[in-house]
């Protein structure tokens, strides 16, 4: 943070992760920059960060310092905070560090931000050693052949769940791009989405306790992650929906449940041969609106 920044009068803002077990409040100046970094963790939670110059001008409102599960990798002085609920990536704090440096905050949990309208500064934290070794996925190959496709490997930071995915191939020729959504979860948790067929898709964990699943809603779908280092995986039809849901549905509900069914959308983030930012990307503000609407805590 420059001087100047410093010198701006404060606003406070107000955070919370999806499932709402956790909302915060964070004095900032007006946010108008947000810094985005590509090391191997920023890259796959899509953090959009901001910096509280003092640790003092974050207070928890709901929830306490045990309701976020907290990662660490490499030496271990930053712990990345998550939902064990619903995944959402929250901040990341500090064990040592200048005073502007020791909490860092994910502008994607705040409420009533545009971070699409935002200026992004890139940060090149990506080569810094030790390098990050991608998970190796080690379960099946999808059984679905696409004429003139790829397969792809990938999976969350800690490599505890991993995810194969056949598809023509993630580039500026692919003609569906990558859509990021403003839907309540979708902002806050950074998804980029593909949406290949069930056959194309196979998501794994040596230890099957490890997937984490979080449904809201309509509960049509589950979100996939990780237990441990919190990174968002996959869309997963919720096999488990009573008739009593099912019949409550909206005309459109039923509609998106038809799909869900047969696909199992990909975040592509996960991926670590994909350029998302080499990909068409479609920006999609109309999900907001989905009923029932999301009310922020």
């Amino acid at each position: 943070m420059t001087s100047t920044e410093s010198e701006q009068p404060l606003r406070t803002y107000r955070g919370n992760c999806h499932c709402k077990a956790f909302v915060y409040e964070v004095q900032l100046p007006e946010i108008k920059v947000v810094y985005r970094c590509n090391c191997s963790i920023c890259h796959k939670k899509g953090y959009l960060w901001v910096f509280p110059e003092t640790v003092d001008r974050f207070k928890i409102v709901k929830g306490d310092e045990n309701t976020l599960t907290g990662y660490s990798f490499n030496a271990k002085n930053r712990s990345h905070k998550f939902c064990p609920t619903c995944a959402t990536p929250v901040m990341a704090m500090a064990k040592e560090g200048p005073p502007n440096r020791l909490i860092a905050i994910n502008a994607h949990s705040l409420q009533n931000i545009d971070t699409w309208a935002l200026e992004k500064v890139p940060v090149d934290f990506a080569k810094i050693d030790p390098q990050y070794q991608a998970p190796e996925h080690k379960g099946p190959e999808p059984t679905e052949e696409i004429e003139g496709g790829k397969l792809y490997k990938g999976g969350c930071h800690c490599g505890a769940v991993t995810v194969a995915v056949t598809s023509k191939p993630f580039d500026e020729t692919f003609e569906e791009g990558g859509l990021e959504c403003n839907c309540s979860v979708c902002e806050r948790n950074g998804y980029v989405w593909t949406y290949p067929l069930n056959e194309q898709v196979v998501l794994h964990a040596e230890d099957p306790s490890n997937i984490g699943r979080y449904a809201f809603s309509m509960h049509i779908l589950n979100k996939t992650f990780c237990k441990i280092c919190g990174v968002n995986l996959t869309n997963e039809y919720k096999t488990d929906q009573t008739e009593e849901q099912m019949a409550s549905m909206t005309e459109g509900g039923k509609k998106w449940a038809a799909y869900a069914r047969t696909h199992h959308p990909v975040n592509l983030r996960v991926l670590p041969e994909v350029d998302i930012y080499k990909m068409s990307r479609r920006y999609n503000k109309g999900y907001a609106g989905i009923q029932p609407q999301y009310e922020n805590p």
